[in-house]
């Protein structure tokens, strides 16, 4: 097999992942080599696909020029923007002689996204969220709870525990997390298991929330003001959690809860107030 028969395999490998990734709602990084000058390992268009865990599909030179366009993916994980990587392989990442540009896009937007309480508002949230750039996992530690929801697409279902729902799950880049337990005692055991995933992987969830009454946050501030940590972390959560829609029913409170993820998730500037509250209620009580 010659070159060019060797790269076109390679290259057909290469769209027939992407296919798979696409249809799967699976998150990666593409990488192609949009221009070449001199001496360079491959050609232009030559492609290569980054996946979450850092393996990779495909090549675009190998070697550290290849290693310097996979460390540039995790930035592309990290915000989900698209950026143009320029490598000199006349020393600094290679010894060709030449230069390349490579071009790094994300091969899907969707963002992980786990909730935990398969309730009235949990269900609606993934119903309704799966017209939006996420991958659900729902989780639920009643047995048989989730059963008529097998074969939903787009969503993992999960029967787990507080205690040993993260020796299942890791803490995913750039993904979301709501809690939404059926009471304020589960929430909390949900919650430690997160700060706890959270410090082990050495990273956050980039929206976390917690579905909750000004009063149940109280409640479930005082019982981590203890721990300096945990308190400054949830201190960033978004707790209450959802924009100020005057949602009343499960759908409405869900639609709320996606808004604000989806804000938070882009760098749209915060939505609530000095003290967590969504600003629509402020201005509410301004007028009353």
């Amino acid at each position: 097999m010659n070159d060019d028969q060797r790269l076109t395999v390679d290259e057909g490998g290469i769209y027939r992942r992407l296919t798979e990734m696409v249809e799967q709602g699976q998150s990666g990084v593409l990488a192609t080599v949009i221009r070449t000058h001199l001496s360079t390992p491959r050609h232009e268009g030559s492609k290569m696909i980054i996946l979450p865990d850092g393996s990779v599909v495909g090549s675009v030179g190998g070697g550290r020029a290849e290693a310097r366009v996979i460390e540039e993916a995790e930035a592309v994980f990290q915000d989900g923007r698209a950026r143009c990587l320029p490598l000199n392989l006349a020393g600094d990442v290679g010894v060709c002689g030449g230069h390349m540009e490579v071009f790094l896009e994300p091969v899907t937007r969707a963002r992980s996204f786990i909730v935990i309480g398969a309730g009235h508002v949990g269900r609606a949230l993934v119903e309704l969220g799966r017209s939006l750039p996420f991958r659900f996992t729902l989780v639920d530690d009643r047995p048989g709870l989730l059963s008529d929801l097998e074969g939903l697409p787009q969503v993992r279902l999960l029967e787990s525990g507080a205690e040993n729902l993260f020796s299942q799950l890791d803490v995913p880049t750039g993904g979301a997390m709501l809690i939404a337990a059926r009471n304020h005692e589960l929430d909390g055991d949900y919650l430690e298991a997160v700060l706890a995933a959270e410090r082990d992987d050495g990273r956050e969830f980039a929206f976390l929330g917690a579905l909750a009454s000004r009063t149940k946050a109280a409640m479930l501030r005082k019982r981590f003001a203890g721990d300096e940590r945990a308190a400054e972390r949830i201190a960033r959560m978004q707790y209450p959690v959802g924009l100020d829609i005057g949602a009343e029913t499960p759908g409405e409170i869900a639609l709320s809860v996606l808004a604000e993820a989806l804000a938070v998730l882009r760098g749209v500037p915060h939505l609530k107030d000095d003290e967590g509250l969504p600003l629509g209620v402020r201005l509410h009580r301004r007028r009353k």
